[in-house]
């Protein structure tokens, strides 16, 4: 019967838990070991499903950080910052440095702390938001896409200033910059220090008011050394010469 039960108001964590729990005889504490069996279940399910939403490339976490590969950047001050406290105060982010230095590595393993705290999160190259949102448009579909973007919690930004926008591109990237202004956060990386950010936005009036907003509650972090890849390339050819 009480599987029945269990089975009808779908609670799969009590179910799977059901049969550790029988030989408990008091009725409070077996109620009590249900709930809690449930209950983490379906904070595991939330976790999952967060990391499924914020549509990561890749997996990164902040255990897997190799300090020996760029000493220069200063990782654990960068954890200290983005915590959930960044979220809660809907601070900005920004790392910016050269390519292969971690800037997507950091990002990433701040998101995925994120989501296993139960925040929302979402993951946009820059140049992959500006076409979704350009296309959004073409459908008519950009007020409901902008507003999905302003649900979620932290949104995360990737390789910004690596391809230059089109003028309504930028102007729609600085529509999203504008509506999360004080209402929530983003964590942006970038190749280009804020002065050449006219890049990115073209108008020096539209890239002024874009980096003012971005900036004004931001923690700014930046990323020196030469690039991890190209250095891990080196050493492999290295280390295979070496063997020959």
């Amino acid at each position: 019967m009480l599987t029945e039960h269990l089975q009808k108001l779908k609670m799969a964590g009590a179910l799977g838990a059901l049969n550790d729990l029988k030989s408990i005889t008091n009725p409070e504490d077996f109620a009590s070991g249900l709930l809690n069996a449930e209950w983490l279940y379906r904070q595991d399910r939330s976790r999952l499903r967060k990391l499924s939403q914020a549509k990561f490339p890749l997996r990164k976490e902040w255990s897997q950080w190799d300090q020996k590969l760029n000493p220069r950047i200063p990782i654990n001050k960068i954890e200290s910052v983005a915590t959930n406290s960044l979220i809660d105060q809907k601070r900005n982010l920004c790392f910016i440095g050269g390519q292969g230095t971690g800037k997507t590595h950091c990002l990433i393993a701040f998101g995925t702390e994120m989501c296993r705290q139960g925040y929302s999160v979402r993951f946009f190259t820059a140049c992959k938001l500006v076409n979704a949102l350009e296309e959004a448009r073409s459908q008519n579909q950009l007020s409901r896409f902008m507003q999905n973007i302003q649900k979620v919690q932290l949104l995360i930004i990737d390789e910004l200033g690596y391809i230059p926008f089109s003028q309504s591109g930028s102007r729609l990237l600085f529509d999203v910059f504008s509506s999360r202004y004080e209402q929530g956060s983003i964590a942006i990386s970038s190749n280009l220090s804020f002065e050449k950010w006219t890049e990115v936005f073209g108008a020096v009036e539209l890239t002024a008011a874009s980096v003012d907003r971005f900036t004004h509650l931001c923690e700014i972090f930046t990323f020196e050394g030469e690039s991890v890849r190209l250095r891990s390339a080196r050493e492999h050819i290295q280390q295979r010469r070496a063997k020959k």
